[in-house]
């Protein structure tokens, strides 16, 4: 049972990952130009070796932390309606201060890095493979320790919850330094706090509606943002990567 249970969540993050190996490419190009592009099937190995170990994770200790089988049932008004505030929340603290904090060089390069990407990686890597890695992997494993140690099982929850959340953001940092923008106390802050407070959000619906709903919150948090890109066209500079020094 396991070994289909492992064989489903490989085919759901397997083209997530295909679209990611395919667009990460362009940002290779653009940020490191004088980097050798690895070849497609060693960036596919990279991606699997990180997503496919911690779905096993998943597969082993879903159950054992307490949590549901993955389904659909989980996608209901509680799930949308909490991830459209969780979207909401970080497209108002990114348009109304971020973007007035930081430099116009820094702004471009993320709105270039993030469209390079495409909606649908963003959609289907960030919404689906993340979240089998960070919530379906990571924090079923982390719930499961917390139950051996800690006689309360809300209480294992969120310290697993708050444990992937945070690595969740940490895995996010080096992707700032390859842009080769000035780290800030302002950027730091902002990438740290809004990528725990998705990773919170999903977590507490993994926990309380399901791996799908954990899904849906994160799409939505791609989606809305994606709707707001369009709105607000954040103007990138043509000459972003033929700064000297940069």
């Amino acid at each position: 049972m396991r070994i289909v249970e492992i064989l489903i969540m490989v085919a759901i993050i397997l083209p997530g990952i295909i679209l990611m190996v395919c667009n990460e490419k362009k940002l290779i190009n653009d940020f490191l130009p004088d980097e050798k592009i690895p070849p497609f099937w060693v960036r596919m190995l990279n991606h699997f070796i990180m997503a496919v170990p911690l779905a096993v994770l998943g597969v082993f200790f879903y159950r054992e932390a307490g949590f549901t089988k993955p389904s659909f049932a989980g996608i209901n008004e509680t799930s949308l309606l909490l991830g459209l505030v969780c979207a909401i929340v970080h497209v108002a603290y990114y348009y109304r201060y971020f973007i007035k904090k930081v430099d116009k060089d820094t702004i471009a390069k993320v709105e270039h890095s993030r469209k390079q990407l495409g909606i649908f990686t963003r959609l289907i890597y960030g919404g689906i493979v993340e979240e089998v890695i960070f919530r379906f992997g990571l924090m079923s494993f982390f719930v499961w320790i917390g139950n051996l140690v800690i006689d309360n099982q809300l209480i294992s929850m969120w310290i697993g919850n708050l444990v992937a959340a945070i690595l969740f953001a940490l895995v996010h940092l080096p992707a700032i330094y390859q842009m080769k923008i000035k780290i800030t106390k302002t950027l730091v802050i902002y990438s740290n706090s809004m990528n725990i407070m998705v990773g919170l959000f999903c977590g507490w619906l993994y926990w309380s509606e399901g791996l799908a709903a954990a899904i849906l919150c994160h799409i939505l948090f791609h989606l809305v943002w994606y709707f707001f890109e369009k709105m607000n066209k954040v103007a990138e500079s043509p000459n972003i990567f033929n700064v000297k020094g940069e």
